[in-house]
């Protein structure tokens, strides 16, 4: 009867840290999903500037071979 006591309370225990690591797993994946998408908007932020760079080198450079 002892050793029936002990697994039940050992299952308990079990279920209760399962519990915990299931809520550790969804919050993990929550804070995963916002950093794809941090990175995701961050990349397309450095396309963007990179871009007008690339569309002020150009004038730059049309402007200084008109200067010559």
């Amino acid at each position: 009867e002892e050793q029936v006591d002990f697994l039940i309370e050992l299952c308990n225990s079990l279920k209760s840290e399962n519990a915990e690591l299931k809520g550790k797993v969804e919050t993990l994946e929550g804070e995963l999903q916002v950093k794809t998408q941090t990175e995701t908007a961050f990349a397309e932020q450095r396309e963007n500037i990179r871009g007008k760079i690339d569309g002020l080198m150009d004038r730059l450079n049309n402007y200084i071979d008109v200067a010559s």
